[in-house]
């Protein structure tokens, strides 16, 4: 096309040169001014020349480009470039046309503020950051998955939550599944309770449910999940994790094991009908770890993850187990003795043994859905068992074989007509949290002249820390403000670390794709204290919670 473009230009330069000459004859111009139009003419032959000089290497280069796109077509080891697909639809998206490799840049914004009407351990009103997070994920080589996950509200290692690279690929038969083994090694939620593993960006309220800090959250280990649409397995063995209170074993100690499986089976699955059932187990060691280095697990209640207070009071704001009743009846945080004397040629301490042997811990889950109304609950427990003679030693004789357990009931009713059912997710949709919900589908987006989409929820649920012991808990409280040593022993024998009922009722607003406004009312209907917190024991108090969420 341009060697055409400049063939014409110079044709019509050279027709109107000759053109010129003639009529200038024809009028008796003289021959001076002829001469001029013959220095005219000469200058033209000379651009002339020089066009036609460049059209021919542009010729020739477009030749080689042609050959060379040709040969990578063809020769062995050179391929041109595949053509890739760009979306910037709620994040950054690149993928190749084969789709063999992708990438995606995603984030989420969450800031809260609220208030309360009491402030014994919490702060009565505030504003801040629950989450500031980005992320990067992809896939290459069609097969191989990563993911990496870095919260802002935190510092350090402290800041990782996802961490992990998998491998997916078909190895069993069809009539089994049509889906891929899904092989992940990292840092990941461990397969365990339908809240714990849903994502906050998606779940119905500000907060997880109470009984979730007895649950497990992610921890480094490998994993391997297998499913379909209708069902999904996924187990696996971890330890410690970046959100433990410290990410190493006390010094000459062993760290913590976990050993966890969770099932899920949705046998209705319907754009607007959902049935979900799934039940979980989890075995845990604790070798020579302390609540000083896992008190998610060893006290429970007190570990990194908030409860419903959300942003006005940390883990354990009303209910956990003390530092004092610490599971393995480390209550000093070590079980290592420093050594003195002679004892000092052999090592610089002796390691004692915990009282806590092992422990497990059991959750059931279901889910239903029906237009826009939807149902979901859980229960989840865990079992500390001990060694009663260590415990005496210890001087944490609170009993044996403990248990702390918790369940919610909650339901949720789209105003605007949306539902669950539609946005959850099985293996085939989502193979590292399977059987959880996705981000909702509004109908009526506000960016096309709809009121987006209104959710009203309401959620009871309880927590229960509480293992009796030889007195009730009215003596536990006043041993504990005033008591003489052996009115302490005797209040000991009972692990007092709360029971607590709290009734929430939230609304949702999602105007568009990526942005959520949220507002909760929380009141604590029953309150049983922790045994070093009288102070709490049958107070109600209520709080107010809102969050601007964005997403992408």
């Amino acid at each position: 096309m341009e060697e055409l473009k400049i063939r014409s230009k110079v044709a019509r330069r050279r027709s109107g040169s000759v053109s010129l000459v003639a009529f200038c004859g024809l009028l008796g111009v003289p021959a001076a001014a002829l001469a001029d139009t013959a220095s005219d003419i000469k200058a033209l032959k000379a651009e002339l020349k020089r066009l036609e000089a460049k059209v021919a290497d542009q010729a020739k280069t477009n030749v080689q480009v042609k050959n060379a796109l040709n040969s990578a077509k063809t020769l062995p080891g050179l391929v041109a470039p595949p053509p890739v697909f760009v979306s910037f639809k709620n994040g950054l998206f690149v993928e190749t046309e084969d789709k063999a490799f992708n990438f995606k840049l995603g984030g989420r914004i969450q800031a809260d503020g609220g208030f309360a009407s009491s402030a014994d351990t919490m702060s009565r009103s505030n504003v801040g950051f629950r989450r500031a997070q980005i992320w990067v994920e992809g896939k290459a080589y069609k097969n191989w998955f990563y993911r990496f996950q870095y919260d802002f509200t935190n510092t350090g290692v402290a800041g990782i939550r996802d961490a992990f690279m998998a491998y997916r690929q078909k190895l069993l038969p069809e009539a089994i599944t049509k889906e891929p083994v899904t092989f992940q090694v990292g840092n990941f939620f461990e397969p365990f309770s339908m809240e714990t593993t849903s994502s906050t960006s998606n779940i119905t309220f500000l907060e997880r449910a109470m009984p979730t800090v007895l649950a497990p959250s992610r921890h480094t280990g490998a994993a391997v999940g297998i499913g379909d649409k209708l069902w999904s397995v996924k187990t696996g063995i971890f330890s410690t994790s970046p959100q433990d209170t410290a990410t190493a074993p006390p010094t000459g100690g062993a760290q913590y094991w976990d050993v966890a499986v969770r099932g899920t089976y949705a046998p209705i699955q319907e754009e607007d009908k959902l049935l979900h059932v799934g039940s979980s187990f989890r075995y845990h060691k604790p070798n020579d770890s302390t609540a000083a280095t896992d008190a998610a697990f060893l006290r429970p209640g007190a570990g990194t993850e908030r409860e419903e207070a959300d942003v006005l009071g940390g883990s354990g704001t009303w209910s956990r187990v003390s530092s004092a009743q610490d599971m393995t009846c480390a209550a000093s945080g070590s079980l290592a003795t420093t050594a003195t004397g002679l004892g000092l040629l052999s090592a610089p301490f002796v390691m004692k043994n915990g009282c806590l042997k092992y422990a497990y811990s059991y959750g059931f889950e279901a889910a239903a859905a029906y237009g826009p109304f939807s149902l979901q609950g859980e229960y989840i427990a865990t079992r500390y068992e001990r060694d009663p003679l260590n415990a005496l030693l210890l001087g944490n004789n609170g009993g044996s074989s403990l248990q702390a357990s918790g369940y919610y009931v909650q339901g949720s009713y789209f105003l605007t007509g949306e539902s669950k059912a539609e946005v959850y997710n099985g293996y085939d949709k989502n193979w590292s949290s399977p059987g959880t919900f996705g981000a909702i589908k509004i109908k009526n987006p506000v960016n096309k002249g709809g009121w987006g989409a209104w959710e009203i929820a309401a959620r009871f649920s309880e927590l229960n820390l509480n293992n009796g012991g030889l007195v009730d808990g009215n003596f536990v409280y006043a041993a504990t403000v005033a008591g003489s040593a052996a009115q302490k022993a005797l209040a000991n024998t009972a692990t007092l670390g709360g029971r607590q009922e709290n009734l929430t009722i939230g609304l949702n607003w999602y105007p568009v794709n990526g942005f959520r406004l949220q507002a909760n009312w929380t009141r604590v209907m029953t309150m049983v204290a922790a045994s070093d917190r009288p102070y709490l024991n049958g107070e109600h108090p209520s709080l107010f919670l809102a969050r601007a969420n964005v997403f992408w």
